[in-house]
């Protein structure tokens, strides 16, 4: 059985086979043509309509509301088979999984109308995020709504989304259900394409190349008080459970991380196992028996299995986690945070040195284009960046040593 095989978590909503099931038969499309799509580096339009008609996209929506009610689990494990064939977007995918949970929080009404669009419609939800970088987009104040005015250099998946979560500031006089909300941070949902909405088309980067990640401009683009998902009071202190978005997001990154080692290292194999010649000093009648191409491939395995055991520890950790609900204590969200943490810096590290070194065992000629290995690396070395790991080594670092928590920011 390969390591691919192997992603089940040990337990769930009882659907989970089925949407494994669909998550395999999808990355098994990506796969295909995975190596060309790369080439062109194209808008995934196609991409995200398959992720559509896959029945993904519903999958974490809770089932009253017409979802299939998955935890948070079962949803990384999604993300980490998409992965392993294409991790671009496997991203989106998780993007879209993290950030449309937001539109449950807007009252009742909107989230009915926000699971509708995404179980009967197929919205795909992207962001125009960045909350920790000012300027932010600012609302200002227009009649019984907002004038939504900003713009952001990193938004991915918004130039192919059907609903645009777009972090605001407010202006002065902005007030919401008769509450000044001057100067305070919160979101909106937004309808795409919309007049006033304008894509860069700016991404060009070595990786991630079908994330359309590039800038995202909006002008005057009007929302009402009913498109609120909500704000943020600084004389509110968030609970426990509300600030556990961001090891969700960690751990989500860590999976993308580890999806993409698995599907590097079953691709190197299947190589090798196929195309590669034996070393000729080597004394073996095939590359499959050649002792250096064994033990090295022995020590990649050993490294992948490492990071899913840790991936799958922390997985079950955060479920807990979300499973406590407002019960969640500050010192339980923190062993949750750091087990996250802990995986997504390990992923990092195995996911670099596995997709680096497959080609020592693959050779020369398995660096051909059409062959596309290149593309694990270059796509975790990219996504990687997103934030630094060194900075969660820290964090990590300072509760083995000192007892203390990581505290609660927009990266931790």
């Amino acid at each position: 059985m390969s390591l691919i095989d192997q992603i089940r978590p040990r337990s769930g909503s009882g659907r989970f086979e089925e949407w494994r099931e669909a998550a395999l038969k999808t990355a098994d499309r990506l796969r295909a043509d995975a190596a060309e799509r790369d080439i062109v580096g194209a808008d995934p339009v196609a991409e995200v309509d398959l992720l559509r008609r896959s029945g993904l996209l519903a999958v974490h929506l809770p089932e009253e509301l017409g979802g299939g009610g998955a935890t948070y689990e079962e949803v990384l494990r999604i993300v980490r088979v998409l992965a392993t064939a294409d991790t671009s977007i496997a991203q989106l995918a998780a993007f879209h999984f993290l950030g449309s949970r937001a539109g449950l929080g807007g009252g009742r009404a909107l989230a009915e109308r926000w699971a509708k669009g995404i179980v009967e419609e197929g919205w795909f939800v992207a962001a125009v995020a960045q909350a920790a970088y000012e300027p932010l987009v600012v609302a200002t104040p227009d009649g019984d709504g907002f004038l939504l005015t900003g713009s952001k250099p990193f938004t991915s998946g918004a130039a192919v989304a059907d609903t645009l979560i777009v972090w605001v500031r407010f202006g002065e006089g902005a007030v919401v259900g008769g509450v000044d909300v001057s100067g305070l941070v919160g979101q909106f949902a937004v309808r795409s394409p919309a007049e006033g909405i304008e894509f860069h088309g700016d991404w060009d980067n070595f990786g991630q190349r079908l994330t359309v990640s590039g800038g995202t401009t909006l002008r005057d683009v009007r929302v009402t008080a009913g498109d609120l998902l909500g704000y943020t009071h600084p004389d509110t202190p968030a609970t426990p459970q509300e600030t556990l978005q961001v090891p969700q997001g960690q751990l989500a990154y860590g999976n993308l991380y580890l999806g993409a080692a698995l599907g590097a290292l079953q691709e190197a194999l299947e190589y090798t196992r196929t195309r590669s010649r034996p070393w000729l000093t080597s004394g073996a009648a095939a590359a499959t028996e050649d002792p250096l191409v064994v033990e090295r491939y022995g020590r990649l395995w050993v490294l992948a299995e490492s990071a899913v055991a840790l991936a799958d520890k922390a997985g079950e950790l955060l479920q807990a986690a979300i499973d406590r609900g407002g019960d969640l204590t500050e010192e339980e969200r923190g062993r949750a945070a750091v087990a996250a943490y802990q995986s997504k810096v390990h992923s990092t590290e195995v996911a670099l040195e596995v997709t680096s070194r497959i080609f020592e065992l693959t050779g020369a000629r398995s660096t051909a284009r059409a062959y596309g290995l290149d593309r694990h690396w270059r796509n975790v070395r990219t996504h990687t960046l997103h934030d630094p790991a060194h900075y969660k080594l820290l964090e990590i670092g300072h509760f083995a040593l000192n007892g203390r928590s990581p505290e609660p920011t927009y990266y931790s």
